[in-house]
């Protein structure tokens, strides 16, 4: 994440943002696209941060654990 915040400062506020409406909204607006993955990645979530930028992430109990921040191809 860190090196995402160096390329790109404006990424770290909109990641900000998604975060907070993650982790305090149990039904966090539609504009993240949030979806559950199938296939090797099953046990992970996704959601856009921007249109060319995913973000995937695992629930575990109240936390959420971000797994991988880049382009579709590089995260899926």
């Amino acid at each position: 994440m860190k090196k995402l915040a160096k390329k790109r400062p404006s990424t770290q506020a909109l990641l900000r943002s998604a975060m907070i409406l993650l982790t305090q909204n149990e039904y966090p607006p539609q504009s993240l696209k949030i979806h559950k993955l199938k296939g090797e990645l099953s046990n992970l979530y996704a959601f856009s941060l921007t249109y060319n930028l995913r973000v995937t992430f695992m629930r575990q109990k109240n936390k959420i654990i971000l797994t991988n921040i880049g382009s579709h191809g590089e995260v899926y």
